[in-house]
């Protein structure tokens, strides 16, 4: 708990955690919304997926540039410009009139998400060195509240702004421009704390030809690249499936669709705000194998569920589960020798949001072809080879 007081003693940790709270707000409030867009449209699963891949299609095409503008611009005033715009693009899909609009949206929103993620990363790992302080676990966990928040608020937001506006405007537009709106408004406020953070500018300088070396990990950032393929794959899965889950495999009521993601998103929360210590304590690969285990037990008893209330525990123990392994991750990969500052991170990012955002147009395609339950069981695969993985390094003793 040590670490978790320095977070929240120190400003420019809370203001990084922010960041990160923002970042989870927005993507929290958009998983919400993915029923409402294929609804409206009346896409099935796979045209749903396909409609989906404009997420990881900006994603892949802003990973690259995320190295040049942070080694140009910093990567704290990239963080605070591109957090903006997500509240922005996020917009789009929301509001915008036809399915191909959607999609252009999207792209702009991976675009504007690959930016702030690997920007607020380069942050957190730098006031990391600063202080000496383990901070990662926790600004993760100020994600994963406010992803908990955007999931939750998000259905009783929309039901208030349909109550108040009448026939005057658009409840779900009203509200996605008011995430955009606070989001502005917060960035602004916590802008002097974020910017006492002191870069390494030496490391964040790209040398001469070095921006290829984003495309060429090497064995240790292979390794790493290796397990976050399965953990982002159970976060896609989770952020874009839970709310369709719930209401067409449980039969949920539309004001509880949300609370999937939303329960996942907070017992995520309270697993990385004591991630710091349990490291510091047990070990990085203990604590992600251990991660795996509590991950495949969850999707194990949202497969075997047939009523929403006994899904929920599922989400529940998925969240605990996959909680620091993005922290372990992402602190791992800002530190592997031999690249400039956001390469190690952009690189691990670009594969892992490759599986975040694409894992789950192919958990689409699954479901349309065989049956939604059946995509879960394959990411519940994928857990179990994340265990596998983890216990392999173990038992080399290989030390990330």
């Amino acid at each position: 708990m040590i670490h978790l007081r320095e977070f929240l003693r120190l400003a420019p940790a809370r203001a990084t955690g922010i960041i990160f709270a923002l970042c989870g707000l927005i993507f929290g409030t958009w998983a919400s919304f993915i029923p409402y867009v294929k609804e409206k449209f009346v896409l099935d699963e796979a045209e749903l997926g396909l409609v989906l891949l404009g997420l990881p299609v900006g994603n892949l095409i802003a990973n690259p540039l995320s190295v040049f503008i942070i080694s140009h611009w910093g990567a704290v005033k990239t963080s605070l410009v591109s957090i903006v715009l997500m509240g922005i693009t996020f917009m789009l899909p929301v509001i915008v009139p036809s399915v191909s609009l959607v999609a252009i949206g999207l792209v702009l929103a991976g675009a504007s998400f690959a930016f702030t993620n690997v920007a607020m990363n380069t942050c957190a790992s730098d006031l990391e060195k600063e202080s000496g302080i383990r901070l990662m676990s926790a600004s993760h966990g100020m994600w994963s509240l406010g992803a908990m928040a955007g999931a939750l608020a998000s259905g009783f937001g929309v039901v208030g702004f349909d109550w108040l506006s009448g026939q005057w405007f658009d409840a779900h537009f009203a509200y996605v421009a008011t995430i955009a709106l606070a989001t502005l408004m917060i960035t602004l406020f916590i802008k002097g704390d974020f910017q006492q953070i002191h870069e390494d500018w030496e490391k964040n300088k790209q040398p001469p030809g070095s921006g290829l070396s984003m495309f060429k990990p090497n064995k240790l950032l292979w390794i790493l690249i290796s397990i976050s393929l399965c953990t982002f794959l159970t976060e896609g899965t989770m952020a874009d499936w839970s709310a369709v889950y719930l209401r067409e495999i449980t039969a949920a009521p539309e004001t509880i669709i949300g609370w999937g993601f939303g329960l996942y998103a907070f017992f995520m929360a309270g697993g990385r705000f004591l991630g710091d210590s349990l490291i510091a304590r047990h070990g990085h690969m203990k604590v992600l194998m251990t991660g795996g285990i509590l991950v495949s037990i969850g999707l194990i008893i949202i497969i075997l569920s047939v009523n929403p209330w006994m899904a929920l525990p599922g989400f529940m123990l998925t969240g605990l589960g996959v909680s620091v392994a993005s922290p372990i991750l992402f602190a791992a990969a800002a530190r592997v020798p031999g690249l400039p500052a956001g390469a190690g991170l952009a690189t691990m990012n670009t594969f892992g949001m490759a599986a975040f955002l694409v894992g789950p147009v192919l958990i689409g395609f699954i479901a349309k072809a065989l049956d939604l339950r059946i995509a879960f069981m394959c990411v519940a695969v994928t857990s179990i080879i994340w265990v596998i993985q983890t216990y392999s390094i173990l038992r080399k003793k290989i030390s990330t």
